[in-house]
């Protein structure tokens, strides 16, 4: 298969300081393209931010000029040596997306975006948006937020609905880098995330091989070191991986029989407004689904302990493993009906009146740290955040339920919101058309996680940054459990492979 074939991944570099563009974009891509390993990647990415610091020199820093000086005289470089710190991870995370067989391509807002106001080059940028299978946007952290120049991206999109048709169910993923290692990286991430969702796209952090948080992130206090950060690029590495095996996975066409397995929790509910605000989108959509509703809102959930020993052992996805047995305790009676779906909406009412509300939205949340743990039970599946919302109650649970329900490995797709007012719907119209937009990406992404199975396998959780049970990890690995429940898992969905997808269809011979 030649590489223009191939699904294409754009990496979006969001910094002033870039140190690439014209015919330098083609040049990184190339480069990368040709890089066998990683340890030849860092040598490379070290190269060139010593490139990038000696072009800060020359333009000026070695004398001591002024900052204005230094940025007029570097933006009249070539634009094809160095790489800033922002793109440096997004460097990192492009040559990994590069060895999962992915194309890949680069540009650089400024270029697009100068401080005139008027956009240049704007056919240009935008046949880059609606070619690319997925998007990967790396920006500095600016008071914890993502850079003007993304904001800048965002506009655009929101005022060309041709172009957020094109872009609507791709994927996206961010990069951040910051000056200091706790530096707003993670707050830029999510904002970027948000505003992704916000104009149809589908969002994922990094991989289950950087522990399946927000994306890559960056720590770089001056020109020329994000290279040094061994943390930020294996991240910013597994954002790419990420992204790659996705637009891979959707890739193939092919299409599932029978309606779709959707569970829909009830994580806090006011006198049933959830309830049947959900019994409601469910009815409209006929036959398409096989829902399963739990109202957990009701159930009695234990807080978590947050213990040394999460899950309690390896073992099969059926089997309860966490470390809270009482018989008070209703998430062990659930546990079964938390598995095997095409997609999960948890859903909440939020309301003014407190005195109203039946809630376990917090306590859930934190009880399914051991199905995090217990190699991403939720991995690739889709999730919807669904809020009732009423005008004032000001909970900001939309934002809450993406960023807890990323971090297990999932898709997250465009938090459906129906606003209410005096007990009346507000947006019924768009509540309707949100949730059938959802319901089709469902389908799309549920054939196309189970026609990859064999390429992809199941995703094992690896505590980067941090350690917990180490030791007992060791052990159960000795035992080589965890190889018998990978292979659980990936028959028993290779089972339903068979059973759910469409025969692929051969072309005849001409």
């Amino acid at each position: 298969m030649s590489i223009a074939k191939y699904p294409r991944l754009l990496g979006i570099a969001a910094s002033l300081r870039n140190a690439r563009w014209g015919i330098g974009h083609q040049q990184l891509i190339d480069s990368l393209e040709r890089i066998p390993t990683e340890k030849d990647l860092m040598k490379f990415l070290s190269a060139e931010s010593d490139l990038h610091l000696d072009n800060f020199l020359k333009a000026g820093r070695r004398e001591g000029k002024s900052f204005m000086e230094i940025y007029k005289n570097l933006k009249s470089n070539k634009g094809n040596k160095g790489l800033s710190n922002s793109e440096t991870a997004l460097a990192a995370a492009l040559w990994a997306a590069n060895k999962r067989n992915v194309a890949i391509d680069h540009l650089s807002l400024a270029e697009y975006f100068p401080a005139s106001g008027v956009i240049e080059k704007e056919g240009e940028l935008k046949e880059k948006l609606q070619s690319a299978d997925g998007i990967m946007i790396s920006s500095p952290v600016y008071f914890g937020d993502r850079s003007s120049l993304v904001q800048e991206l965002i506009n655009m999109i929101r005022k060309d609905h041709g172009l957020q048709k094109h872009l609507k169910n791709k994927i996206y993923s961010g990069i951040s880098v910051g000056a200091k290692r706790n530096g707003g990286q993670e707050t830029t991430l999510i904002y970027q995330l948000l505003d992704a969702l916000s104009i149809g796209m589908l969002g994922v952090g990094n991989d289950g091989e950087t522990t399946a948080q927000y994306g890559g992130t960056g720590h770089a206090g001056d020109v020329g070191t994000m290279h040094r950060d061994d943390y930020g690029l294996q991240t910013s590495m597994g954002t790419g991986r990420r992204v790659a095996n996705l637009i891979r996975m959707l890739s193939h066409k092919r299409e599932l029989e029978g309606p779709l397995r959707i569970a829909f929790l009830i994580l806090q509910d006011s006198k049933g407004l959830a309830m049947r605000g959900l019994e409601d989108l469910i009815a409209a959509c006929g036959n398409q689904l096989s829902p399963t509703i739990i109202d957990i809102s009701s159930k009695h959930i234990m807080r978590c302990i947050a213990c040394d020993i999460c899950p309690t052992d390896i073992d099969i996805d059926e089997e309860y493993r966490c470390v809270i047995k009482s018989k008070n305790n209703d998430i062990g009676s659930l546990h079964r009906n938390l598995l095997d779906y095409d997609a999960i909406v948890p859903i909440v009412a939020s309301v003014k009146d407190s005195n109203t509300i039946k809630t376990n939205y917090q306590t859930f949340i934190e009880r399914t740290r051991y199905l995090r743990r217990g190699d991403y039970v939720f991995s690739n599946v889709l999730v919807a955040p669904l809020i009732f919302e009423e005008v004032g109650a000001n909970e900001y649970y939309s934002a809450r339920m993406v960023t807890s329900m990323i971090r297990h490995h999932t898709v997250i797709a465009k938090p459906i919101i129906g606003y209410i007012n005096d007990g009346i719907l507000l947006n019924k119209k768009e509540l309707d058309l949100e949730f059938n937009e959802f319901v089709a990406a469902t389908r799309r992404l549920a054939a196309a996680r189970l026609a990859e199975l064999d390429a992809t396998g199941t995703v094992q959780y690896h505590p980067v940054g941090y350690i917990l049970s180490a030791n007992k990890d060791i052990e159960d690995e000795r035992l080589k459990k965890r190889a018998v429940i990978v292979k659980h898992r990936d028959n028993r969905m290779r089972s339903e492979a068979k059973i759910r997808l469409k025969p692929k269809e051969h072309k005849k011979a001409t």
